[in-house]
């Protein structure tokens, strides 16, 4: 694992307790019928600052880029945190599953951890470059995954993300962070999508760390995170489907259809 003088590890029950706080909330709005505008306009920002000021506390020299805060504290900070705490919130308050909490840590620019709930099971995911990525359910158990995957024969071919790709059996969840987790675990054989800066980067970290190859749609590698808000258009496999992929096609421009 990459040398620093935290352990990172520590932040896995300090994020899922914070995790817990924000479904609490969350469900006592939606039984309050809270409007899904002010859900995005008021609460989740202030989530947002939550995570800023428990994550500074741990880590000193910090800054947070938040799907609906925007930019926190000094942009050269030596940490930076991406986030979307309540990724999926329109499926939770349409009563769906398939929402999460999801936030990565860049140290000097490098993504070297990602951490995705999936608030509807409470099953987590984290990521730690050179440490592995792992999959925790309720119960505590942990498993590797990598070997997830392998046990796990895929029910599709793609998951997608914000698009519709033609000619192949696909699946989505409407919710960035959980189908790039369900395509590290297994339950696809490639995932092709577009999203936002804080919606992908957790799930980014978690995929490079299974081993995962991550792409833009011309299947040129994306190294590292962008540390703006900004689109990232991605295809992401093993390096064998990745391989064939692209032995039939130049660019995934060929075969989706953008919604």
């Amino acid at each position: 694992m990459i040398a620093m003088e935290v352990d990172l590890k520590n932040l896995d029950q300090v994020l899922l307790s914070h995790a817990e706080k924000v479904l609490s909330k969350a469900r006592q709005l939606r039984k309050e019928m809270i409007s899904y505008r002010a859900l995005i306009k008021e609460h989740k920002p202030a989530w947002e600052r939550e995570a800023y000021e428990l994550l500074k506390e741990y880590l000193g020299d910090l800054a947070l880029l938040g799907k609906d805060s925007g930019l926190i504290g000094n942009p050269d900070a030596e940490w930076l945190c991406i986030c979307d705490l309540f990724d999926g919130s329109l499926n939770f308050m349409c009563g769906l599953k398939y929402y999460a909490y999801s936030l990565a840590l860049l140290h000097n620019r490098e993504a070297v951890y990602g951490f995705v709930v999936d608030l509807d099971k409470m099953t987590y995911y984290r990521a730690e470059k050179g440490g592995g990525a792992y999959i925790v359910r309720p119960d505590g158990v942990m498993s590797e995954l990598r070997e997830e995957a392998l046990r796990v024969p895929a029910n599709f071919q793609v998951i997608t993300t914000n698009v519709i790709v033609k000619g192949l059996n696909s699946t989505e969840f409407r919710c960035t962070a959980l189908e790039l987790c369900a395509l590290a675990r297994g339950a696809a054989e490639i995932g092709i999508g577009r999203s936002w800066t804080p919606e992908v980067a957790a799930g980014y970290v978690i995929l490079r760390e299974t081993g995962f190859e991550f792409m833009d749609w011309d299947f040129k590698p994306i190294n590292r995170i962008p540390v703006t808000y900004e689109e990232i258009r991605f295809v992401s496999g093993s390096p064998k489907t990745i391989k064939e992929l692209q032995a039939k096609i130049k660019s995934i421009n060929e075969i989706i259809v953008i919604v």
